[in-house]
């Protein structure tokens, strides 16, 4: 007998345990359990400062965040969508109840499980990456790079689009855990109607959001990472081996670390051991839709050699 495959939803190789309605996880591949469950009652601030404040980018108004450390885990508190605790020991990540489900997964998609799976040991990268051939490529740029767009056009041409914008990186074993099965298309380059193989969830004036039907999304079970690719803008489209110092300043500038002295150590450690474990090329290409199709082709390359 043929054993049951476990698709249970999963993310960032979390086995998702929830009652509330998530619409971009993927199936199967999950190890350790995290229940998201929505807070009960009036959550209040915490008295005391926070261990960082920042502007907040891809919603439709000006937003911010503020990160505070609580007994337990942390305290995720954004303007525009609420309060998320995140209960390292218990396993736990409480949400708001009321406001935008979209968003709502959006921001619950980016901190609060960056903070889980950091906590796991892993590493985050603020980037893109796609599957080739049972490899993971890292397209790794600022925001308004290119990165979706770039995901996107792999997409289109049979490739699994594994994350597009938080990328979980494992430094020890060089794998990549694949998160959300979601892309967010800027409207000016929405022709109207979703790229083949993903459905429209939701059209917002800033951004629409994209994904892979249910049963197409793949698991999250950890690749081997092929490669990092870091996108530059250039007249022609070329591929050059990135010098070691320069990989691990530009790795270090697209990594989230926690505001001490122990997280920013801990941080060049793993950037360091990664950006020295894996190949990294500097990608240049001009920032145009036609010729998304070649930049394709170089970087599928890269990950066959």
């Amino acid at each position: 007998m043929t054993p049951a495959v476990d698709a249970a939803p999963s993310l960032f190789g979390f086995r998702i345990e929830t009652d509330v309605p998530l619409r971009f996880l993927r199936e199967g591949g999950g190890v350790e359990t995290i229940r998201v469950a929505v807070a009960p009652g009036t959550p209040h601030r915490p008295s005391h400062a926070p261990l960082g404040e920042w502007p907040l980018h891809g919603a439709s108004v000006p937003a911010t965040a503020a990160l505070y450390e609580v007994p337990g885990g942390y305290e995720y508190w954004t303007s525009d969508a609420g309060r998320f605790a995140v209960d390292l020991a218990q396993g736990r990540i409480e949400i708001p109840a009321e406001g935008d489900e979209i968003l709502r997964e959006q921001r619950l998609h980016g901190m609060p499980m960056l903070l889980a799976f950091a906590n796991r040991g892993d590493v985050s990268l603020h980037a893109a990456a796609v599957e080739v051939e049972g490899r993971a490529m890292i397209l790794a740029a600022p925001s308004m790079f290119g990165k979706t767009t770039l995901a996107l056009a792999f997409h289109e041409r049979g490739y699994r689009l594994l994350t597009e914008d938080l990328v979980c990186c494992r430094p020890g074993t060089t794998e990549l855990i694949p998160g959300p099965a979601l892309a967010r298309m800027r409207p000016d380059v929405y022709a109207g109607a979703p790229p083949k193989g993903m459905e429209a969830v939701a059209v917002r004036p800033d951004r629409v959001f994209l994904s892979p039907p249910v049963g197409e999304r793949g698991p999250s079970s950890p690749l081997p990472i092929g490669g990092i690719c870091l996108l530059r803008e250039g007249e022609s489209i070329r591929a050059d081996p990135a010098q070691p110092l320069e990989v691990v300043k530009d790795i270090w500038h697209l990594g989230f670390r926690l505001p001490t002295a122990a997280g920013r150590s801990e941080s060049f450690r793993q950037v360091t051991q990664l950006a020295t474990a894996v190949p990294v090329w500097n990608v240049q290409r001009p920032m145009r839709l036609d010729l998304l199709g070649d930049t394709v082709a170089l970087i599928a390359g890269l990950a066959r050699r």
